[in-house]
């Protein structure tokens, strides 16, 4: 999409009534101001101006143009978000030719399922007693209604029979684990009798539903579709594409384990909740909640299971460095029982006096049950803590110790602890950048010189892309729009530099306005030939070298991995300066 049209399509849509659509405006002057809709704020500072037909956030700096503010509030690629408002304005474009989801007919078929299991609900006569037991539980039709609750009639084909006589093929109905086939050939429908709760993924699109039963004799309270190709429980968090805005407003994700307790919490006022669907906590949720935050606070049940549950989750999200913090709810009750119990007013109070640090909550577990005046239970919670305490900061190490001194009744001094390196990262993550150790300014220079040669060219973006592995480039940051810049010449034989920006998240675009275009090479457009694109592929190489060189030297330092093929590689690498 070129220029032109693009600021066609911003002029075309006034912002003032786009941004009217999600945030409450009121007149201040010339301009319009309310409360952002990008973080949670009591004041207002998200300003819109009908004289520059911009918006802009002054707390978080969020906002643009009618385009780029459309495709953030809707969480949509620039493509789409300028394809949707020119159809609005009544532009005439020519609708890029993406590439084909191969499962969008199997997201179709899962919501024509949604939608069936939703009729149920208020108009079938065993889905009113499902209905009722949804209003027994305090859900309102509102809320009801958000969460899209259906109900799966008991022992039918009334499911098979619609999606048949709609023209879907049995084979995807079998597929995507919403039919089944007896031994006689027949179909029945997997859901019977249950209240259902959609899945979605992260961009909306029902991937697969749980069903919980409504028969109190049934051992198995919940049932999940079986994995699918759409459907990875591991890699999946209930509602979390419906609270993501409320996600960012909050920069934080409050974790449950169960359907209920994002449902109540929900309407308790806490909006960003998500849930691990009573499975552990994997890899693959915390990427995709680092995507979006840095903290979370995990919310899980306060009985024994929940407990346990927890400590396993910290130990992970230590590892990918996200702000961890524990709610601690009192009597071993889940946050549905508790809201339940005390109301929506006390839950919103626990999360000022009962949330923990991860120290906090795991000396207090164990601790918890320990007899001090017994050997043996003194041994196990000395190793619990000292072991807990090997990863940590030395101020917090300080702090534990003398704690643990007091507790056992000696001196800090009788505790030694073996500090360990942090636990290391999961294999894909990306360490954050004030994190990263940068070797030289040359090197950091040479990653961004050919950031700027593949800005500039589609050509000179393939060379590089050719040259250099993704794990060649140390800064994070410049590695992901590297990738991005790559993705991107996939569909365009140009780049258009807003359009690219636009399809950055908040932490890239700000790197590229900060870092990269302040340079003056950027600034004055200096070119890059492609003898200059040769020598910094090389320094970026030297560095990854030399990266690996202080890795191998550390290691043979250690007398344990000594070994002839380190000796080997540290010889090679010896004269790399």
């Amino acid at each position: 999409m070129d220029n032109k049209l693009i600021e066609l399509i911003n002029e075309k849509t006034p912002i003032v009534e786009l941004v009217s659509e999600f945030v409450s405006l009121q007149k201040a002057g010339k301009n319009y101001r309310g409360l952002c809709p990008f973080h949670q704020e009591k004041t207002p500072s998200f300003f819109v101006s009908p004289e520059k037909n911009i918006c802009k956030c002054y707390g978080c700096g969020e906002g643009g143009s009618p385009i780029n503010f459309y495709r953030k509030i809707k969480n949509i690629s620039f493509q789409e978000a300028a394809e949707e408002l020119a159809e609005k304005a009544g532009v005439k474009i020519e609708k890029t030719e993406r590439q084909k989801d191969p499962y969008e007919s199997f997201y179709q078929l899962m919501q024509e399922v949604k939608e069936f299991y939703k009729f149920n609900l208020k108009n079938s006569e065993n889905g009113q007693k499902a209905l009722d037991y949804l209003y027994k539980r305090e859900l309102s039709d509102e809320i009801i209604n958000h969460f899209d609750i259906g109900y799966a009639p008991e022992h039918s084909d009334a499911l098979y029979k619609l999606l048949n006589d709609k023209g879907y093929q049995v084979s995807d109905m079998i597929k995507l684990g919403v039919v089944k086939q007896k031994d006689d050939g027949s179909y029945y429908d997997l859901f019977s009798n249950r209240i259902i709760f959609p899945i979605t993924n992260a961009k909306g699109s029902v991937v697969g539903f749980s069903g919980r039963t409504l028969n109190p004799k049934d051992t198995i309270k919940y049932v999940n579709s079986p994995e699918t190709v759409i459907f990875k429980k591991g890699q999946l968090l209930y509602h979390f594409n419906e609270a993501l805005s409320e996600i960012r407003k909050n920069k934080q994700v409050v974790l449950y384990e169960g359907f209920f307790d994002v449902i109540s919490s929900y309407k308790a006022g806490i909006k960003h909740g998500v849930a691990t669907m009573g499975t552990a906590l994997t890899f693959d949720q915390v990427k995709l909640i680092k995507q979006f935050t840095d903290s979370i606070i995990i919310a899980y049940d306060g009985d024994d299971a929940g407990v346990k549950a927890t400590l396993q989750a910290i130990h992970l999200l230590e590892k990918v460095r996200l702000k961890t913090e524990i709610l601690t709810i009192p009597e071993k009750m889940d946050p549905d029982e508790f809201i339940k119990a005390y109301g929506d007013e006390k839950f919103e109070i626990l999360f000022g006096e009962y949330v923990k640090d991860p120290y906090q909550f795991r000396y207090g577990v164990y601790k918890k049950g320990k007899d001090l005046s017994n050997a043996n239970d003194i041994t196990t919670f000395k190793n619990q803590v000292l072991e807990m305490l090997s990863y940590a900061d030395p101020a917090i190490q300080n702090l534990y110790k003398s704690r643990l001194a007091k507790d056992l009744n000696v001196t800090a001094d009788a505790f030694e602890i073996k500090t360990k390196k942090q636990p290391p990262i999961p294999q894909n993550e990306v360490i954050p950048k004030k994190e990263v150790h940068k070797i030289s300014n040359k090197f950091e220079k040479a990653e961004r010189y050919l950031i700027y040669a593949m800005l500039r060219s589609k050509q000179d973006a393939s060379h590089i892309q050719a040259r250099l592995k993704t794990s060649d480039f140390v800064d994070h940051i410049q590695s992901t729009i590297r990738i991005l810049i790559d993705s991107y010449y996939k569909e365009h034989d140009q780049l258009n530099l807003e359009e690219f920006l636009d399809s950055l998240t908040s932490e890239q675009r700000a790197f590229a306005q900060s870092e990269l275009f302040k340079d003056i090479m950027w600034e004055k457009q200096l070119d890059i030939d492609i003898t200059e694109v040769e020598h910094y592929i090389s320094l970026v190489k030297t560095a990854n070298l030399m990266r690996r060189k202080t890795y191998v030297k550390a290691t043979l330092e250690k007398e344990e991995y000594k070994n002839n093929i380190l000796l080997q590689e540290f010889k090679m690498l010896a004269n790399l300066k």
